[in-house]
């Protein structure tokens, strides 16, 4: 009965939501008072957001008057953002805020549910600027927010689909784990040319990264988990650069990649950390996901199959035996209880072959914010430097992926590969 009492209402959630998403209007960037109406209309909003932006002779791009001056918008696509609790919008306020006008848009941040009570349309707009390059003429964008309830959302499409700018790509960010199975995801795919989710959100990655295999096929899908591993893409085909090294590529023999997880206890004495905005991208679900998939990178770039599980998935450890090219090829991945990194950061990659004269080993070894990348060849050690190593945000990884190609077939191979590699574990789990 107590817990019944604390729980929070409904209306509860909703107001802590809207609250969170009013955050829009306190950015520096805002240049107009903010317009919002509760119980409104998508009449009303078309009507609020014409006014915003007039078109003046001589120009391609509408502007917006504010104290005399003149501002140029500047939309290049745009963003469905979901909002579906509170940690969310949190997580939404403080990365949309932090995207900054690198790709601006007409941004929709979606607060949807069909459950809840109270006007079927409520919306907010606020217009915002920065100054453009070598302190140009500013470029201007808008943030709608809207919160749909009832009936209303199940019907999102003659909602959003008004406010949208014509002839623009649209893409939707759904933070958090992707309710593929609900009809307000679906409706959001089918108006999308690409889908951005973070398999680390995923609460069960086996079936997220099914599902996206599947989405694809719909429409474009963009994964930041996917993009974290760029740094350590770069530097593990820096590598293979130097005809020297590339030669043992067809003979590699054993890929070991180790990966951050929460320590299970707190050590005495240890203060337990404070949770922040940092802490809320990416999520924790799923810390097997950048680590699977850089895994499925490595393994359809060179071609490499499953042949058969070593041990079933345990405690977040596998081990499979692939066929390369020449060599059998023998894959670990385990985890590495650590607080200092956020768990499903990757800790380390170590590549072995065989050459004809000798054993390679190619080395990244991560330690904080500083990397250490080695190579050994014959026992001699032929490269090995210390480098700085900094985790992008999740505004850049946004920012990164709203430029990308609708569909990335590197990306696709390397999911497929994933899913493979985690069902072959997951079967064996299974069995035994």
């Amino acid at each position: 009965m107590a817990a019944a009492v604390n729980r929070p209402t409904a209306a509860a959630r909703a107001l802590a939501v809207h609250r969170r998403l009013m955050r829009f209007g306190e950015a520096e960037s805002i240049i107009s008072q903010p317009w919002v109406e509760r119980g409104t209309s998508v009449r009303a909003i078309e009507a609020h957001l014409a006014q915003l932006w007039i078109d003046k002779p001589g120009r391609e791009d509408p502007i917006v008057i504010e104290k005399g001056r003149q501002h140029a918008r500047a939309s290049v696509l745009n963003l469905i953002v979901s909002v579906p609790d509170e940690v969310a919008a949190a997580r939404v306020v403080e990365t949309m805020i932090g995207l900054g006008f690198r790709h601006p848009s007409r941004a929709i941040v979606l607060a949807a549910d069909p459950h809840a009570g109270g006007p079927a349309l409520s919306g907010s707009i606020t217009a915002h600027c920065r100054p453009g390059p070598d302190g140009g003429e500013a470029v201007c964008c808008e943030v709608v927010v809207l919160t749909v309830r009832g009936e209303a959302a199940e019907h999102l499409s003659g909602v959003v689909a008004p406010l949208l700018i014509h002839d623009l790509p649209t893409h939707v960010w759904w933070p958090g784990d992707p309710p593929f199975a609900d009809p307000i995801f679906d409706q959001l795919v089918e108006m999308s040319d690409r889908v951005i989710v973070d398999s680390s959100d995923f609460g069960e990655l086996l079936h997220g990264l099914r599902r996206l295999a599947t989405l694809r096929r719909r429409s474009g899908v963009g994964d930041l988990a996917w993009r974290r591993l760029g740094w350590w893409q770069e530097l593990t085909a820096q590598f293979f650069d130097a005809p020297r090294f590339r030669r043992y590529l067809p003979n590699l023999n054993r890929l070991t990649i180790r990966y951050a997880v929460p320590e299970a206890r707190r050590r005495p004495g240890r203060p337990r950390r404070r949770m922040g905005a940092a802490d809320l991208s990416p999520g924790v679900s799923s810390p097997l996901a950048s680590p699977i998939l850089y895994a499925g990178w490595i393994a359809s770039r060179l071609g490499w199959r499953r042949y058969a599980t070593s041990g079933p998935l345990s405690d977040g450890r596998l081990q499979l035996t692939l066929e390369g090219r020449y060599e059998m090829v023998n894959l670990l991945v385990e985890p590495v209880a650590t607080d200092a990194l956020l768990p499903g950061e990757l800790i380390s990659v170590r590549l072995r072959a065989f050459g004809e004269t000798g054993a390679a080993e190619f080395i990244i070894e991560r330690s904080a914010d500083e990397a250490l990348v080695a190579s050994n060849c014959d026992g001699m050690t032929a490269l090995l430097r210390s480098m700085p190593m900094e985790q992008p945000t999740e505004s850049e990884l946004l920012a990164a992926d709203l430029v990308s190609d609708r569909h990335d077939p590197v990306y696709e191979a390397s999911l497929r590969a994933a899913a493979v590699f985690l069902a072959s574990a997951r079967q064996v789990e299974a069995a035994g």
